[in-house]
Formats: C-alpha cells, sequence, structure tokens
C-alpha cells in the first residue's frame, strides 16, 4: 500500500480512508460469504441427511448420502468458525477507521472547529495518526491494497457540506441500504412462511398415511427454518433496517434546518450531523461485536 509523498495533509487522510475502507469491504464480502456457506451446508447437510434415512441407511445410497450430509455439516461447522467474532471485530474496527477518518476529512474540509485554526494540517496529521494507531494491528490487512483515485469531497463550507456529506449519505447510503434490507427481510419471512406450511402439510400427511417416508422430511423442514432464523439473525436485517431509517430522518432533519436544527449554528450543525452519523455506525458495530 502507497499513499503519495508529496500530498497533503487531508490528501494523505482522504487517501488512507480509501485504503481502510476497501480493507473492510474485502473482510465484509468473507464474512458474508461464510455465513452464506452456513446457511446452504447446514440445508444441504438436513435434506441428505433425509434422503439417507429415506433410502435406508444400509443401503448403499442411503450410506453415500449419509457420507455427503455428514460432509455438509462439517463444512458448515468449519465455515461458522470462520464467520466468528474475531471475524466481525476485524471488519467492525476496519469500517470503524474508515469512517473516522471520513468524517475528519469532511469537517476539515468544510473549516470548522479546530480546522479553523491556522494548524489545521497538523490537527488533522495528528488525528489521522491516531486513528491508525488504534487499529495497528489491522496494519497487515491493508498490504497490496492501493488508493482509490478520486477527488476531494467538493465541500467548502456548512452549506456544500450538507449537499455532500448529509445528502450524500441519505440518498448514497441509507435509503439504498433500507430499501436492500426490507426486500431481504421479504424473502426471509416468505422462506419462513413456506417452509412453516410445508412442515405443517407433511407433519399432517405423516401423521394420515403413517408414511415414515414423509414423517422424516418433518425435522428436515424445521432444520433448514431454523438455519434461515438464524442465518437472518445473524445479519442483524431488522435491526440495521430501523437503525438506517432512524438515522436518516435525523439527517433530513438537520440538512433542511428543522427543528433544533434551525437556530443552530454552522459548526454546531456540522458536529450534531456527524454525531448522527457517528452514533449510527458505533452503535450497529457495537450490536454486531458482542453478539457475533
Amino acid at each position: 500500500m502507497s499513499v503519495s509523498t508529496g500530498a497533503s495533509a487531508v490528501e494523505r487522510a482522504w487517501q488512507q480512508q480509501s485504503v481502510w475502507s476497501q480493507v473492510a469491504d474485502r473482510l465484509k464480502r468473507d464474512l458474508e460469504g461464510n455465513r452464506r456457506m452456513v446457511l446452504a451446508m447446514t440445508v444441504l447437510g438436513a435434506v441428505l441427511s433425509g434422503g439417507a434415512v429415506v433410502a435406508g441407511l444400509e443401503s448403499s445410497l442411503g450410506k453415500g448420502l449419509a457420507a455427503l450430509g455428514g460432509a455438509a455439516v462439517a463444512l458448515a461447522a468449519l465455515a461458522r468458525g470462520r464467520a466468528g467474532a474475531a471475524t466481525v471485530r476485524d471488519w467492525t474496527r476496519a469500517r470503524s477507521v474508515s469512517e473516522a477518518l471520513k468524517s475528519e476529512v469532511y469537517v476539515y474540509r468544510a473549516g470548522v472547529g479546530a480546522y479553523a485554526k491556522p494548524d489545521g494540517d497538523r490537527i488533522l496529521e495528528e488525528r489521522t495518526e491516531m486513528v491508525e494507531r488504534d487499529a495497528a494491528d489491522l496494519a497487515p490487512r491493508k498490504a497490496g491494497v492501493e488508493p482509490v483515485p478520486r477527488e476531494l469531497p467538493p465541500v467548502t463550507d456548512a452549506a456544500t457540506y450538507l449537499d455532500e456529506r448529509v445528502g450524500g449519505q441519505i440518498s448514497g447510503f441509507y435509503r439504498p441500504r433500507a430499501a436492500d434490507l426490507q426486500r431481504k427481510l421479504a424473502r426471509v419471512r416468505d422462506a419462513q412462511l413456506a417452509l412453516s406450511v410445508a412442515g405443517v402439510v407433511a407433519a399432517a400427511v405423516a401423521a394420515f398415511t403413517e408414511s415414515d417416508a414423509v414423517a422424516i422430511w418433518v425435522p428436515v423442514l424445521t432444520t433448514v427454518a431454523a438455519a434461515v432464523a438464524t442465518h437472518a439473525a445473524a445479519q442483524r436485517y431488522e435491526y440495521l433496517l430501523v437503525e438506517y431509517v432512524r438515522t436518516t430522518d435525523e439527517l433530513e432533519r438537520l440538512r433542511d434546518r428543522r427543528g433544533s436544527a434551525a437556530a443552530m449554528s454552522d459548526e454546531a450543525l456540522i458536529r450534531a450531523a456527524e454525531h448522527v452519523i457517528s452514533v449510527q455506525n458505533e452503535g450497529w458495530m457495537a450490536k454486531l461485536t458482542t453478539t457475533a
């Protein structure tokens, strides 16, 4: 990872933010990939095990299905270990560094608070160093990651800050993420309903026909439904949806200077917006880390 040696303090901070953002994105992709693997292998293991019982555990087909089911369960356990608390913690910490650097760059560009002083560059360098120092153990993950070439945020005052930073967070992150979460929640609920209905139907048919071949699929469907619910819980869909909607409402109030925001100074408004974003970030990071 290289950072332009002739860059200014804010350019260097912006480049580092790009690097940490890419590190966090990669860690998240790995984490979610392992979670999907857990779900897929758990479902596959349950289906294969059920099929083995139906085929007869003493038959060649039954033994083969049972072996494959066991392998699927083992792969699920392996993927679950790779999606554990340590992985979640590394991802959330990398994202925290990225977001902290982004916040400092936007406030610097707006020229408020400490960054309104002549030594603003020095202060930014010190804060950048402090943020990265707290995540020094994650530095090896930056190896081979280059900053994405991009312009500095076009922020010069409070008005452009509200347009670029606050407006960008609302339209470029919170709203689309909330919409995506709503779609995912709908799919999860549809799947859970379908599995529940299938389980009830299978149980009824098994009871009516006294068929063991049908009855064996009742616990399989229950296992699959539980796996889907566990996956959704790990992803924190409902929690994040509520947080994104709440944060959007608060940022819109600040951007439009409604309510108490109408009487705020430019500096107070910017600090309030950064506080809202920071609280939301810290909230979901703490939630994911403590419940991983």
